[in-house]
């Protein structure tokens, strides 16, 4: 087979007067800009379109809006086309475009709006709503006229100093008195995160940093895409600034390490944090992964390539009672979708799935390279955990963030291994 890339960036940063949704009020500056990041796969015959925003989310009437656009000017099918966000706290959600938003009577999630009403008709956002797309657009363009023979090479890296699960899981019982103060999270001045006091226990955590290599026929870097569960908080909520928070520093960085033009994939990260908080702690982040990336291309393996395979799968999420009062539907439309290429496989989970969900169907996966991201094709319901999860309470669980019942995650985990198994018999 003759697998080729090709890739390519452009910038998206909106102007600083559309409004942050975590305060409501413009921007106060731009400290880095943020960037639609596209690779283009094929196989000689068939195409596939990766693409990465450095935004919160990649909604759902966002994403047909994309795959619409591509599908006219490149003749590449709707369903071969991917949309992940880093979610990216210090850069705004991605737009509604019109009302047929595939949720029913939900358009914006609460949170983007708590602080401010809907901002398609402010004149800045209006905008930047067009620019998205066409830049967007203009990237999945310049990525396939960049189309150039490639090899594939995978490699990991243990990156687990750098995150955290913020949900440990309570003991039961036979706890008299604790030793953790009041508020003891990553503004407090003694904060430690590899600490637990008896009361808990620490939650799963997937410590795999995973960079999936393009190289030509030189064996020169092309795009390393890497892929890690982590949220991109870094930064947030220490700046109002417009910013690429660490995985976009973290991705400029590499490029000057390897050459190419690389990108991140996000991960299942509903319930993983990065360690620590701040400018600092963005810089050290940023320079800590692109250095482990780096020697893990170093000694990366190269893999065998076989046609590209596509395939996409529905499903109806079951709601909570608030989940349909809220959207108007008894189930939530939603979508997983695979990309895969030889023993590599990529799987696409909507909304924020907690870390579990991509350890349960990496586990049960046919192909020994399976990388799950969060964030892709959809906001689905939210946060959405393993069954259970929902016994430990806490934000993620909360009536508005997760709208869906506590087997929903169930459903996701099942249809993207049902999914893996039909490509990966069909190959």
């Amino acid at each position: 087979m003759n697998l080729q890339v090709g890739v390519a960036k452009k910038d998206i940063t909106p102007p600083v007067e559309v409004k942050n949704w975590v305060t409501g009020k413009s921007y106060t500056g731009i400290s880095s800009p943020i960037f639609s990041r596209a690779l283009v796969l094929s196989d000689g015959v068939d195409k596939a379109v990766i693409i990465h925003w450095e935004l919160v989310d990649a909604g759902e009437s966002a994403t047909k809006q994309v795959r619409e656009k591509i599908a006219e000017k490149l003749g590449i099918p709707e369903n071969n086309i991917m949309l992940n966000a880093a979610h990216n706290h210090s850069a705004p959600w991605s737009p509604v475009y019109g009302n047929d938003n595939n949720r029913g009577k939900e358009l914006d999630p609460w949170w983007v709006t708590r602080h401010m009403p809907r901002q398609n008709e402010d004149p800045y956002f209006k905008k930047w709503m067009e620019v998205l797309i066409a830049e967007t657009v203009q990237a999945v363009e310049e990525a396939n006229e960049n189309l150039q023979p490639a090899s594939l090479w995978i490699g990991r890296y243990d990156a687990s100093k750098y995150m955290r699960n913020r949900r440990p899981r309570p003991v039961t019982w036979g706890v008299e008195k604790t030793g953790t103060p009041d508020g003891f999270n990553y503004k407090h001045e003694d904060w430690d995160p590899n600490v637990l006091s008896g009361e808990s226990t620490f939650g799963p955590l997937d410590r795999t940093l995973t960079a999936i290599s393009f190289r030509d026929t030189e064996g020169n870097n092309i795009s390393t895409i890497f892929h890690m569960s982590c949220h991109a908080v870094s930064i947030y909520p220490f700046s109002d600034d417009l910013s690429g928070d660490w995985s976009g520093q973290a991705t400029e960085e590499l490029n000057e390490k390897l050459g190419g033009e690389n990108l991140f994939l996000q991960g299942t990260a509903g319930d993983i944090n990065p360690w620590r908080r701040g400018p600092e702690a963005v810089d050290e982040m940023a320079e800590g992964l692109s250095s482990y990336i780096s020697t893990a291309y170093s000694f990366s393996a190269r893999i065998q390539s076989s046609p590209l395979k596509v395939g996409t799968k529905g499903m109806g999420l079951p709601l909570t009672d608030y989940g349909r009062e809220r959207t108007g539907l008894n189930v939530l439309p939603a979508e997983v979708q695979v990309v895969s290429v030889g023993p590599l496989a990529i799987v696409t989970l909507p909304g924020e799935p907690m870390t579990e969900l991509g350890m349960a169907i990496r586990s049960a996966s046919p192909f020994p390279h399976t990388i799950v991201l969060g964030y892709s094709n959809g906001n689905g319901g939210h946060y959405c955990g393993m069954p259970g999860e929902k016994e430990y309470g806490g934000y993620e669980t909360g009536e508005r963030t997760n709208l869906g019942t506590d087997n929903s995650g169930l459903f996701m985990v099942k249809s993207a291994i049902e999914l893996l198994n039909s490509i990966f018999e069909s190959e």
